[in-house]
């Protein structure tokens, strides 16, 4: 059966520990397993974990700061699904059970986070409740009203994110160069996001926050420095507010399909099913594709623009200012009958969408030629199949790719297209 490992940050505040893992106790049914990094605690915090049996501590003579703390309860961390929460948070019932139905409803939601009485953004709620003890009774009712509901939003708060350990493993963890905290919990929604996954808050889980109590005590800290501090050091590495690129629009893809004379109606409708779900909008070149051939690419677009099919062995002529005009998606995308992609890789190239702004010309992409009898590639080439629209290009028909002007800026990504069972235009 699945685990989930609950990783909790202390920095002494006792009495708030406690009460977080006592209301784990409670309302956990779930398998999972508690993970406390004490960080440098000098009341009796650190005493009290060592005598809790069900608790696998991590001791820090001194505080190493949020993102190293939360990384250290990770490496020691055996669950499906890793949950980081606050030691000033107080759970609910059903919290980690509704959490792990929404995580686990989709593959590609990489990350989930509950609603709570205190948190930037899209999760903090209204609460009737002004005594501790009546919290389980709020939440009981909000949960109540929002059965089921979810919302995708570009980030959760790190009071408490639950992440599958797949998607830890590929974008990384926490990044340590936010020391004591603050953006580095917006840094790894940007990653998570940058890779396709998308993230869900989830309305019928309620998670008490206190907020900033471990903070707020700090003697060597200010709340306020700290985030003036982190947000420059986001900016630094990211090259833009972080915020901007949170909750930039992605850009559109207008994907281009040649059709010819021997194009397979099979394969050009297979490809479409495949690949349609990144398309903004599609254009056809069309080669002298068959009356079928025609009828299949209508069910998706009626940009169809007409070339010289006995001139395409080495160029199209000059299509491109009728494809730009029938066309407003912010990059073109090459796709060939007979193409496939991989799930992983349409997951990651709608993440690639994200990043692509103005200042890309082009992306270069891995074309898988060759496959073995299991369906390994054994030939790959690499070949620029993603074009600004506004770009300085042209194409070469021959090994089918974007030629690019002097001076534009080509973007190398790791997603592949794969030629299946491939018929010649």
């Amino acid at each position: 059966m699945n685990k989930t490992s609950i990783v909790i940050l202390a920095h002494n505040q006792l009495q708030l520990t406690h009460l977080c893992l006592e209301s784990i106790r409670r309302n956990t049914p779930e398998p999972y397993e508690i993970i406390v990094v004490d960080n440098g605690s000098t009341d009796p915090t650190y005493p009290y974990l060592q005598a809790q049996e069900d608790v696998n501590l991590v001791r820090n003579e001194t505080n190493l700061g949020f993102a190293k703390g939360c990384n250290q309860g990770w490496e020691v961390s055996s669950g499906d699904t890793v949950l980081f929460l606050n030691n000033d948070t107080i759970v609910t019932p059903e919290w980690l059970t509704r959490m792990l139905r929404v995580l686990n409803s989709d593959e590609y939601i990489g990350m989930v986070g509950p609603v709570t009485n205190y948190a930037s953004g899209q999760q903090k709620i209204p609460v009737s409740y002004t005594r501790l003890e009546e919290a389980d009774a709020f939440a009981s009712e909000h949960v109540a009203k929002h059965e089921g509901q979810s919302l995708e939003v570009r980030r959760v708060v790190g009071f408490c994110m639950l992440v599958k350990r797949k998607v830890l493993d590929e974008v990384g963890v926490f990044d340590e160069r936010f020391g004591l905290g603050n953006y580095e919990d917006d840094d790894l929604c940007l990653r998570v996001l940058n890779s396709g996954y998308k993230i869900r808050v989830v309305y019928d889980s309620f998670v008490h926050h206190f907020g900033h109590m471990t903070m707020g005590i700090l003697k060597d800290s200010n709340l306020g420095e700290l985030l003036s501090v982190n947000r420059e050091k986001a900016k630094q590495k990211w090259g833009r507010d972080i915020h901007s690129l949170i909750y930039k629009e992605p850009a559109s893809f207008a994907i281009v399909v040649p059709i010819g004379p021997l194009t397979s109606v099979r394969l050009l409708e297979r490809t479409i099913s495949i690949v349609g779900s990144l398309a903004n909008e599609w254009v056809a070149i069309d080669m002298g594709a068959t009356v079928d051939t025609l009828h299949a690419i209508a069910e998706v677009t009626s940009n169809v623009v007409a070339v010289d099919s006995l001139a395409t062995n080495g160029d199209l002529g000059n299509p491109w200012t009728e494809v730009k005009s029938l066309t407003s998606g912010t990059f073109l995308f090459w796709v060939n009958p007979g193409e496939e992609m991989s799930a992983n890789d349409l997951r990651k190239l709608e993440g690639l969408k994200l990043l692509l702004d103005e200042s890309t010309d082009a992306v270069s992409m891995l074309l898988h030629l060759e496959s073995d009898e299991t369906g390994h590639p054994i030939s790959t080439v690499r070949r620029n199949r993603l074009v600004r629209r506004g770009a300085d290009f042209g194409w070469n028909g021959v090994v089918h790719e974007f030629v690019m002007g002097p001076g534009s800026v080509i973007k190398e990504c790791n997603v592949a297209l794969t030629i299946g069972k491939y018929t010649s235009l």
